[in-house]
């Protein structure tokens, strides 16, 4: 195995894909692979660590590196919103890589970091769940600040699960009136076998991941369907409700850039050409492509900027 040093790794951690990253100190890719999503929440801390720590040796092996020639490691990590939960993941991380130098934090952060090299911005991530992250180094709340990110029962409104939520709430109505004529109703059918004789089932015994949802929704609102024209429209309002909570409680009054982050709204579909139009109402956004990936982004904070992330 080829031992040197000089090698840092970067893990973006979500439920719907686990992304490892390995480059150099020059920052040069060396491997990257996105695995089956692995949520930390929903597995716990414990079997959580040994899966992704599992996934980061496969992927040294592939490289031909041992993990020891890794000088530092970050963990981007869905669902780590609490400092002691954190703390945990790092003790555990750090017994099943062998790895010292181990930083966790969460999946929104080093998405931040990765958007912008660390200089100031706003990141709006709307995946499976949704967050808007904010760092400013100017005025009075100079620093990170969070809005949103409370959880698929608490919040995540315009995310994959609350649109597939939603979607699963109006199709229900029309199974109520025994009518399922919604273009809506039709392709969740045809896709997914979801229909008023199995949809408990499907939810409730079969734990079906109702973020799958989400692109049927926007493909049939961009067939006019009515129902999911209606549940669009909510996830803007929701998504900008994020971006005009942190330009409210910020005071930002001069210009700043947002990026997407996501598979809700990275990609150009109809959601996230309607948020391009009502953010542009905005006259001091200016919504940018990211500049590296999150995975890249905690890569670059274990390479680079540990300090960063006491900034939230």
């Amino acid at each position: 195995m080829y031992q040197s040093k000089g090698y840092f790794a970067g893990i973006d951690s979500g439920g719907t894909k686990c992304e490892v990253i390995i480059c150099n100190e020059k920052r040069n890719l060396i491997f990257g692979k996105a695995y089956k999503g692995v949520h930390y929440s929903i597995t716990g801390a414990e079997n959580y660590s040994k899966i992704v720590s599992g996934m980061l040796k496969t992927s040294c092996r592939k490289t031909g590196l041992s993990i020891s020639a890794l000088d530092g490691i970050c963990f981007g990590i869905a669902g780590a919103r609490e400092r002691k939960d954190r703390l945990a993941l790092k003790r555990l991380l750090k017994k099943y890589t062998g790895i010292t130098n181990v930083l966790v934090t969460t999946d929104a952060m080093t998405a931040l970091y990765g958007a912008f090299e660390g200089e100031e911005g706003i990141i709006l991530i709307s995946g499976t769940g949704s967050v808007l992250y904010g760092y400013t180094n100017t005025g009075k709340f100079r620093g990170i600040k969070r809005v949103g990110g409370w959880g698929r029962i608490l919040g995540d409104e315009g995310s994959g699960y609350w649109i597939g939520r939603k979607a699963l709430n109006l199709i229900s109505k029309e199974f109520d009136k025994l009518n399922s004529e919604s273009l809506l109703s039709k392709e969740i059918n045809k896709r997914f076998n979801i229909n008023p004789f199995n949809v408990n089932e499907k939810i409730f015994r079969k734990n079906f991941e109702i973020q799958k949802l989400a692109p049927v929704v926007i493909e049939c609102a961009e067939l006019n369907c009515t129902l999911s024209n209606e549940i669009i429209r909510e996830a803007v309002d929701g998504l900008m409700y994020h971006i005009n909570t942190y330009l409210n409680f910020t005071k930002r009054k001069t210009p700043m850039q947002i990026a997407f982050i996501g598979s809700i709204i990275e990609n150009e579909n109809l959601l996230s050409s309607k948020l391009k139009k009502e953010i542009s109402k905005i006259k001091i956004l200016n919504v940018v492509k990211k500049k590296h990936s999150p995975a890249l982004g905690a890569a670059l904070i274990a390479m680079d900027n540990p300090d960063y992330l006491s900034k939230l």
